[in-house]
This record gives structure tokens, C-alpha cells and sequence, in this order.
């Protein structure tokens, strides 16, 4: 029998000429990198592909299966938040108050940036010496001396500061700034203006619940996804954990297309409030009430929004609500989207803290696995919790994701001694191995073929 991988290497290759290629013909390299070791090293293509297929698979029928989506699974259909940024800060007031937060960083964040820049930044060096032989804390700090006591060309440094507040693309970090500062100063009218602008672009950018794109392409992806998981379930497993920093609805449209209950912690009522003991409930079969044990007669799944949703609404009285449907008359103003521990009006029912605290309790539970997909680690409370679970020896962390990027290298270099996995790779036309439409068709599901008979055979 011949493995083979279906997948097309040129968009602009017509129908007729996207043919399965074979192994030897691909250029690409997989790596899967446990405790300083590629566990691929030495192995074919063709047995590397297996190798972690096999793998993965096995995970998925763990005993406490946790699975954290990011929001490289949605790309396609939701913008990147940097393209999203982009055009935001095209507008000054908001612009304006990125400079004030950035200048109120430390100083390493930027000299972070500087130094990963290569040789695309003009004086690059001169930039690094002068922060190394000054004692900034700030970046406001170094934006002051430059200007009062710096007597060389400003103008190429300052092109580069100016390019690195345009090159800003952490939403949620700034929305909450935004939201600190109109806390304590809820008459800032500077601040208030940045901060509606911010929030209603983004939550333009999110698929709303009537979207098109829940029925096509990444859709497609989730649902797959979600078919190959629950397929290595069976209904007396415990429920699988999805945690998601996502606001957008794939998730739930999924889970749904391949007829699994979830829970969103949200109650099953006409107004939907939220009850932190959904996460706890199953259905079970009582036709005889009197057995010692309930018999779950479903697969189950708790799906965790920590970060929120773009259909959790703020009500007159303040509380949050779960609303499945849309209006074109709908107030934006109250959805409840992003992260903040502060008893703020617009935030004082959301569950945030309930939803972390659920996030690393289902870590903490006996042979746990936790897959990890399409999230680049930028979130430092999201990453701690993660870490402290790994030193539980029956913990099991499986990252899809590239290596080479600044936070991961910086979470596996501190971790690597952990049962930490990381697994990706690179293909023909800049394709990564961790995309999540690759980890699907590739990974959770391949093909043998036998060329005498041409009967093809799915193991997933």
C-alpha cells in the first residue's frame, strides 16, 4: 500500500493538473519536539506522517481531553488582528493614545522589537547601544532624551519609533488600558472616543450570528475538526474541554453540526444567564431511577469563551446574556468581548475570573491532555496557567505551532524539561504544518491507497 498526502501545492494549478503528489516529490520539513529531541529525526516523510498521525490520534481519546483554539483557526474568515489594527489606527484618535501606552512600556518591549528586526531597521545598532548605555525604564523615558539632549539625526529613529506604534496590533491589551484609564478618569474624553472607535471596528470585524461564513470554508475546517475528535469518543468519556479566546461562533456551529451537546455556561432559558455550574451537568439516562449510576447517553463537550463573545450582550439591568439570534437594530455598544478583572458598569457581570478559574481546574485533573492549536502565546495570565500545569508529571501539552516565533521559543525554553510537545514544520509556498486546515486533512485523518485495487482507506 502507498501513502500519499492530498494536498495542493499551486492555487493557480487548474483542476486537471492538482494531482496527489507523492512524498518524494514534496519539499518540506515536519518536526515534533519533545524534551530537547526531534522524536521525526532520521524517519521518512512518509513515517514522520505517520508517526504523528498515529500520535495525535491517540491523544484524542484521552481520559481528560482539553483542546485550546486560537484565532489562527478562524483566519479566512475573521481578519487578522493585525490587518484589523492596521486600519484602525489609521484613525489619529486612536493612534494618539497607542503612543501614550507605548510610551508608558518598558523600555525592553521596544528594545525587544529593534533587535528581531534584523536588517530591516536603519540604525538598528545605534538604537540598541543607546538604550544599553542609558538607564531608560520607559520608552517615554528615551522618546525625552532624544529630543532634549540627542544632538545626532533624530529623523531615522524616529521613524522608527513612529513605525513601531503602527506596527501595534494587541486589541485587547489596549482596549483595556483604555478601559483602566476611563475608570479612573471616566471624563476623559480623549480616552472614551479611542475606545469606542476601537471597540466597535473590532467587533465589525467579527462574523456576526447570521454570517454566511458559518456555513462555508473555515466552517468547513471546525466541522471536520470536530468530526475526527469525537469519533475517538466514546459516550462514558469524560466531557472534552474547549477553551477558545475566539469571539467568533465556529466553534459553537461545529460542535453543533456534528450533533454534540456543549455548554457555554450559559442557561438553557429564553434569557440566557450565566451559571458557572452549567460546565458541570450532563445528559443522562433516567429510565431507571432507582440504578447506582447514571448513564451518560451523549458525547459532551464545556466550551469555554474566556476572552468572551461576540453574541454575549450587557442587559438593561447590567447582567450578561447569551443572545442566539441577530437584529440589525442591535446596540454594539452591548456586547461584552474582552478581558478585564476591573468592577467596571460595561463589565461587573462578566465571568472572566470564574472562566480562568475553570481553565486551570480542568488542567489540574488526572491524565490530562491539552492540544493546543492556532494560538501564538501572547497572552502572559493564559500562559502561566498552562505552565504551572506542566509540572503535574500525568500532564500532557501537545502545541501546534512554529518553533521559530518569539513567544513560543521564549514559553518552550522555559518549559522544555516538561512533557511539552511541539509539533509543525514547513511546506512548499510558505504552508505551515501547524495550520489548522492542515492538522485536519493531514493529520487527523490520512489515506492509504492501494494501487492494485485503488480502494482507499481512511484511518481516523
Amino acid at each position: 500500500m502507498q501513502y500519499i498526502m492530498s494536498f495542493k501545492i499551486d492555487e493557480n494549478v487548474s483542476k486537471d493538473e492538482d494531482k496527489k503528489l507523492s512524498w518524494e516529490n514534496l519539499n518540506m520539513t515536519i518536526y515534533h519536539i519533545n524534551k530537547e529531541k526531534d522524536e521525526l529525526e532520521g524517519l521518512t516523510l512518509k513515517e514522520q506522517h505517520e508517526k504523528i498521525s498515529t500520535f495525535i490520534n491517540k491523544q484524542l481519546s484521552s481520559n481528560n481531553l482539553s483542546i485550546f483554539i486560537g484565532s489562527g483557526c478562524s483566519t479566512g474568515a475573521v481578519p487578522l488582528m493585525r490587518e484589523t489594527m492596521e486600519k484602525i489606527l489609521e484613525k489619529e484618535q486612536v493612534l494618539k493614545q497607542v503612543k501614550l501606552f507605548l510610551d508608558s512600556k518598558e523600555i525592553s518591549e521596544f528594545d525587544r522589537y529593534v533587535r528581531n528586526k534584523d536588517n530591516e531597521i536603519k540604525n538598528r545598532n545605534k538604537i540598541i547601544m543607546q538604550i544599553e548605555g542609558q538607564n531608560f525604564i520607559t520608552l517615554n523615558d528615551y522618546v525625552e532624551w532624544l529630543n532634549n539632549y540627542y544632538e545626532g539625526d533624530k529623523k531615522l529613529i524616529n521613524e522608527v519609533i513612529d513605525k513601531y506604534y503602527r506596527n501595534y496590533t494587541n486589541i485587547e491589551e489596549l482596549l483595556n488600558w483604555l478601559q483602566n484609564g476611563l475608570y479612573y478618569n471616566p471624563r476623559n474624553n480623549d480616552l472614551e472616543d479611542a475606545f469606542n472607535i476601537l471597540k466597535k471596528d473590532f467587533i465589525e470585524s467579527i462574523p456576526k450570528t447570521n454570517s454566511e461564513k458559518y456555513t462555508t470554508g473555515t466552517f468547513e475546517i471546525y466541522k471536520n475538526f470536530y468530526r475526527h475528535v469525537f469519533d475517538k469518543r466514546n459516550t462514558l468519556k469524560s466531557k472534552v474541554s474547549i477553551f477558545t479566546t475566539n469571539y467568533d461562533l465556529f466553534n459553537e456551529y461545529a460542535l453543533e453540526a456534528n450533533n454534540i451537546f456543549y455548554s457555554t455556561g450559559f442557561q438553557n432559558t429564553i434569557q440566557k444567564k450565566f451559571d458557572i455550574n452549567q460546565f458541570k451537568y450532563r445528559i443522562v439516562d433516567d429510565t431507571n431511577k432507582y440504578k447506582e449510576k447514571w448513564q451518560p447517553i451523549s458525547k459532551e463537550a464545556n466550551l469555554y469563551k474566556i476572552h468572551g463573545s461576540i453574541n454575549w450582550k450587557s442587559n438593561n439591568m447590567g447582567e450578561l446574556e447569551q443572545k442566539d439570534y441577530y437584529s440589525d437594530d442591535e446596540n454594539n455598544e452591548r456586547v461584552v468581548i474582552y478581558p478585564t478583572m476591573l468592577k467596571h458598569k460595561e463589565t461587573s457581570q462578566a465571568p472572566y475570573s470564574e472562566l480562568f478559574r475553570e481553565f486551570s481546574n480542568c488542567l489540574q485533573k488526572k491524565d490530562t491532555t491539552l492540544i493546543i492549536i492556532g494560538y501564538g502565546f501572547p497572552d502572559e495570565h493564559i500562559n502561566n496557567i498552562i505552565a504551572q500545569n506542566l509540572k503535574n508529571q500525568d500532564f500532557n501539552l501537545i502545541i501546534f505551532g512554529d518553533k521559530s516565533e518569539d513567544n513560543l521559543k521564549e514559553f518552550y525554553e522555559e518549559n522544555k524539561n516538561y512533557n511539552l510537545h511541539i509539533i509543525g514544520g514547513e511546506i512548499k509556498n510558505n504552508q505551515k504544518v501547524h495550520y489548522f486546515q492542515y492538522i485536519v486533512d493531514e493529520f487527523l485523518i490520512y489515506q492509504n491507497i492501494d494501487e492494485s485495487e485503488g480502494d482507499i482507506e481512511q484511518n481516523a
